[in-house]
């Protein structure tokens, strides 16, 4: 009897343990944080891969996608050309071209996303005062798909010469021709790339926020001037964007030559640019490199561009040299009319 009392009450004792661990497990299943293994989307290598699969715009053969005022004043009246004018009201309220829009560089996505049917135009043309927030602004219009919208070159300094005083002949000069260094500098070698947190995980919704971004940034923020470049050239990864012919010529001490329209790639010299410090990149007029600007903020690099290119230190060189060199003078300012209306 003894024996059984024992037995019975060992039974007892081994389903009351069985039964608080069960409780015990199942509370801590409900309530226990489980350590679940989250993957990390890599942002930057799906943004470069939709670009890159979806007409990789910076390094085709399109850009820089410009027009020249001639061609907007001939089309005027033209219906199938819209103008949009990105500066300040003031400037627009000043004068303007005859049928121009006046829309914020920030509003830009949502107009046509939302104001406008950009595909009933043929051309959508943008316009600045000196061409390069224009070809900045179209640089990432154009990256966000819309493929007929150009940049005016030179901006409302072309259209005649009462805007051209205040920027593009205000802004040209020779002072630094005889500053340039004829030695190549190498390229580093390839590193890594910027992490971008948008919390978006495909490519095309990561670029409509980056590009939304780079629109919300004030271009005159992103310009830097020659006289800091000469000065300090070590503060800054100075992007040389000519063909390499011209950079042998003679480039800005301590500038890197990129190739135009081929260079910037994941599978050619993309890696190659610092993630850790400031980019400057140089063209002959600024324009160009506007564009390479737009590209580049949106993918997350710290991307700034030379006010006026090399017309801003070496204008009077470049108009000595063979070949064309892009040099801004008289020649490129016409008389047209504005409207005030």
């Amino acid at each position: 009897m003894k024996k059984l009392s024992v037995y019975f009450i060992s039974i007892i004792m081994a389903t009351s343990v069985l039964f608080i661990s069960c409780k015990q497990n199942k509370e801590t299943s409900k309530d226990a944080p489980v350590n679940v293994k989250k993957t990390t989307v890599n942002e930057f290598a799906l943004l470069t891969t939709y670009l890159e699969s979806n007409g990789n715009f910076i390094n085709s053969k399109a850009v820089p996608t410009m027009i020249k005022s001639k061609e907007v004043h001939e089309n005027i009246d033209n219906n199938k050309y819209k103008i949009i004018d990105i500066r300040s009201n003031e400037l627009f309220a000043k004068g303007h071209i005859k049928n121009a829009v006046n829309i914020p560089i920030k509003n830009m996505l949502n107009y046509f996303e939302g104001d406008i049917d950009p595909k009933a135009f043929e051309k959508i043309v943008i316009v600045c005062k000196s061409g390069q927030s224009a070809s900045y602004t179209t640089g990432i219009m154009r990256i966000m798909g819309f493929d007929n919208v150009y940049a005016m070159k030179a901006g409302m300094s072309s259209w005649n010469k009462t805007f051209a005083k205040d920027y593009w002949l205000k802004n040209i000069s020779n002072d630094f021709a005889d500053k340039l260094d004829m030695v190549a500098v190498d390229k580093p070698v390839k590193g890594g790339h910027p992490i971008l947190k948008t919390g978006k995980t495909t490519g095309e919704t990561i670029l409509r926020e980056r590009a939304q971004n780079a629109l919300n940034t004030s271009y005159k923020s992103l310009l830097v001037k020659a006289p800091a470049l000469f000065k300090n050239p070590a503060n800054y990864f100075i992007v040389n964007y000519w063909p390499e012919s011209k950079y042998n010529e003679g480039h800005i001490p301590g500038s890197i030559q990129y190739t135009p329209k081929k260079s910037l790639g994941t599978k050619t010299e993309l890696y190659t640019l610092p993630i850790d410090n400031e980019i400057v990149t140089y063209c002959f007029t600024g324009q160009h490199a506007a564009f390479v600007t737009a590209y580049l903020n949106i993918l997350g690099y710290n991307a700034k561009a030379l006010a006026y290119g090399a017309n801003s230190f070496m204008n009077s060189e470049m108009k000595k040299k063979e070949g064309d060199w892009h040099v801004f003078s008289d020649k490129k300012i016409h008389d047209y009319k504005v409207t005030k209306d």
